[in-house]
């Protein structure tokens, strides 16, 4: 057999059943969507943000993605003629892992939450804390996300209106050169100790919304 005669059979790649030869490229993995542009449905009170009885509320998540992560705190305060009159605070076991680099960061790690009430726990007792009332968040689009999909999954009807300080903060405080919770909180010398916990957010974002209104009150 010739040299050449010899190239042409070891090109035959039919006759070599290797891996190599029956390589197929693996399939490309679909990329998952942003979760940053979350689209909720629920009632906004931004154009008209002026009320004196509210609750201001925070969730702390293990993740961005309402569909798949799950909360492992809710805090909140009740304010009645523009005074704090209750409060809500509780850990939540989200029945999934917290990553580390998460749980240093929101400051709840898995043993906290391994001994403590599930979502479906939870949450009846939130819905009966907030009654009818006007909610306030920082960011209102992600927590509202986590909250009405959770509502939804335990049939809890809920149509509170809502108010964004991060959308009214953007709008009135032109002063602010950022609008996260800890630069206003910083900018306003307003106390937020335990920043990341859902109960010492929600009460500094209370106090960053009273000063909001004083903003827009004094435009007016």
């Amino acid at each position: 057999m010739d040299f050449l005669n010899h190239l042409v059979r070891k090109s035959d790649i039919s006759k070599y059943e290797t891996e190599y030869f029956n390589y197929k490229p693996s399939p490309k993995r679909p990329r998952r969507k942003k979760t940053e542009n979350i689209t909720v449905d629920y009632i906004s009170l931004n154009d008209s943000p002026i009320v004196s009885n509210y609750v201001v509320f925070d969730l702390e998540t293990t993740g961005l993605n309402a569909d798949v992560n799950a909360i492992v705190e809710i805090g909140a305060v009740k304010v009645e003629n523009n005074m704090v009159t209750d409060r809500f605070s509780s850990l939540i076991n989200p029945k999934q892992y917290i990553p580390a680099y998460l749980a240093n960061k929101i400051h709840i790690s898995n043993v906290m939450v391994q001994d403590k009430p599930t979502i479906d726990v939870v949450l009846p007792y939130f819905i009966e804390f907030i009654e009818n009332l006007p909610l306030v968040a920082h960011n209102a689009s992600f927590d509202m996300s986590f909250l009405l999909k959770n509502c939804l999954r335990q049939n809890i009807n809920i149509d509170n209106a809502v108010i964004d300080t991060l959308y009214l903060s953007r709008h009135y405080l032109k002063e602010c050169k950022r609008h996260n919770l800890a630069y206003l909180t910083s900018y306003f010398n307003v106390e937020l100790n335990n920043a990341h916990r859902a109960y010492y957010d929600a009460r500094a974002t209370q106090q960053i919304f009273e000063i909001i209104k004083d903003h827009i009150s004094a435009e007016t």
